[in-house]
């Protein structure tokens, strides 16, 4: 392929978002899946893995199901043919950027397209092989599919994004009800989903917090019901966009959010493939050659984020709230003593 066709792509690559219209961004999606799919331990893995990690916001929201179940199994073969590959490397640039994966979307921000352009003659032959080095196209190739598909990937570096820590850090002295900040202004500012069209893990990460907050949200230290009505329009907002996918889980395997502590720190978890591999490595899932841990997996993580189990999360959250901003007196704004958790 000549360069002037691949940046004739990759142009085309960079313009697809969620917005996309699926007429326009799925046959993009299906030739870069389908090339890459054909070879994806070649020398131009790296441009097709590229593409589709440029197009992932698109493909992290509705696309058609053909093109994501093609972008998806493209992406698992390009890290089952690459990811074994040994090298000389102790880490990788793919790792330095997944910090800055707060809203787990990319733009064009992997480093990996330039090495198909006019341009990569500008580009340090030191830089260039790093670049190029198997482990790190895989890398981006299981962040991309964990982004589309979160916990369908095994060994992503752990750690969520440094702001995600700093939130855990704030909502945990809330609802463990020593707050070293505004508990009001905290809670109104976690009611604000800021994508219009996030990804499944941002969005199960907000209806988790939302969850793990309400009891602090609906109890006497909360004196001004602009929390409640924050935190109801938000919820409220999001809900519609959890789409009526049908639930795959059996009966019980569902997550458990009766603890709001661990339930806060799971909220903000959810929000990036770092964090995700928080998860996956408390329950041992990421544990090399095994499926589970010696207990076995009694809640698929991937529960986390099904559509069935948050809306009815949500579901319990606006009754939660709802019944606390009911018990506002029209005096002062107080309401009755609610100690515990959501239930």
């Amino acid at each position: 392929m000549t360069s002037p066709r691949l940046a004739q792509l990759t142009d085309a690559w960079q313009r697809v978002s969620s917005t996309s219209a699926a007429e326009e961004a799925d046959p993009l999606v299906l030739d870069c899946a389908g090339r890459l799919a054909a070879d994806p331990g070649g020398d131009q893995a790296h441009v097709w893995v590229s593409g589709l990690v440029m197009m992932s916001e698109y493909l992290s929201w509705r696309p058609g199901p053909t093109a994501e179940r093609a972008a998806l199994e493209a992406l698992y073969a390009a890290v089952g043919a690459l990811g074994s590959r040994s090298c000389s490397h102790s880490d990788h640039p793919y790792q330095a950027e997944m910090d800055a994966l707060e809203d787990e979307v990319w733009n064009a921000g992997t480093g990996l397209p330039a090495l198909g352009l006019a341009g990569q003659d500008r580009i340090p032959d030191s830089d260039k092989e790093r670049l190029l080095c198997p482990g790190n196209v895989a890398g981006w190739a299981r962040l991309a599919a964990d982004v589309i598909s979160p916990f369908t990937v095994r060994r992503i570096p752990v750690g969520a994004p440094r702001y995600h820590q700093s939130c855990i850090s704030t909502l945990s002295g809330i609802v463990n009800d020593y707050p070293y900040v505004d508990p009001q202004q905290a809670l109104i500012d976690e009611s604000v989903l800021t994508a219009a069209r996030p990804t499944r893990g941002t969005l199960a990460g907000f209806l988790v917090t939302m969850n793990a907050t309400c009891w602090y949200a609906t109890s006497e230290r909360i004196t001004d019901r602009a929390v409640l009505d924050a935190m109801i329009k938000g919820i409220e907002a999001a809900v519609p966009l959890l789409g009526d996918a049908p639930c795959t889980h059996a009966p019980g395997e569902h997550p458990d959010t009766s603890d709001p502590d661990y339930t806060n720190q799971v909220g903000y978890l959810l929000r990036s493939p770092g964090g995700r591999a928080e998860i996956s490595e408390y329950y041992g899932w990421d544990e090399e050659d095994e499926d589970e841990d010696e207990e076995g997996e009694e809640e698929p993580l991937d529960a986390w984020v099904c559509p069935a189990f948050l809306h009815d999360l949500a579901e319990e959250t606006l009754g939660t709230l709802r019944g606390g901003l009911a018990s506002f007196t029209a005096e002062g704004g107080e309401q009755d003593a609610d100690t515990g958790p959501c239930s």
